[in-house]
């Protein structure tokens, strides 16, 4: 291995630490204030706006689901005629809702390694993500996000790009545990993307998760 991809794989098993402890104080958080809600009630206003959640939760999952999408499996003749937006996302269907390779409709509300969470797609060129009503393309650098907000409708198949546009590694990172599953990290200059069906109906913020960059932040509306 020479020095140029020696350096290249030593970035990413650190991004991928850096993954694994974020996600590691997600859980124990979001597992301490659940607990906290349980035997005191709520203790703050919740950082998302949103009607109708329920409290409870299945195997796997991190938060009450906010997702307005189907739970049914596709059929197998549905599952045939389903794409995706680059290597590695996950499946869409012709009504654009994502999916696993067994045709089961993704989840927001787990860790970002589940099999039943959207999967990120290998690093690309931009250029290769196509422009359509559902693709929102962001850029990230150690200042801010940009665009730092944008508008989505309940339920709408949002084709999610981010990139990098300095030498340093971000994560975007949602407050809400909810939407775990669409953390979404990339390396300096790099380019990735992730398929979800947009949640509920409210307000999402979401920072950058490497630590000193937590100021750097946006908001998802959701209509």
């Amino acid at each position: 291995m020479d020095q140029k991809n020696a350096l290249k794989y030593k970035i990413f098993i650190f991004l991928g630490i850096i993954i694994v402890i974020i996600l590691v104080v997600v859980i124990a958080l979001d597992q301490r204030q659940r607990l906290l809600n349980r035997n005191n009630g709520p203790v703050h206003a919740p950082v998302l706006i949103n009607q109708g959640s329920t409290n409870k939760l299945n195997s796997g999952e991190l938060a009450p689901s906010v997702s307005v999408t189907p739970v049914a499996t596709v059929s197998p003749q549905v599952l045939k005629k389903t794409r995706s937006i680059a290597t590695g996302t996950s499946l869409v269907t012709p009504n654009n809702i994502v999916v696993t390779p067994q045709g089961v409709p993704v989840k927001l509300n787990v860790v970002p390694a589940a099999a039943d969470a959207p999967q990120q797609s290998i690093p690309l060129n931009l250029s290769q993500i196509k422009n359509t009503a559902n693709t929102v393309k962001m850029t990230v650098n150690s200042r801010a996000f940009t665009p730092n907000t944008f508008t989505v409708q309940a339920g709408q198949l949002v084709n999610f790009v981010l990139t990098s546009t300095d030498n340093y590694t971000h994560i975007f990172m949602p407050k809400d545990p909810a939407l775990t599953a669409i953390i979404l990290g990339v390396a300096g200059h790099e380019t990735r993307a992730k398929s979800w069906n947009a949640p509920k109906k409210g307000i999402y913020k979401f920072y950058d998760a490497i630590p000193g960059r937590q100021g750097v932040t946006g908001e998802m509306i959701v209509n």
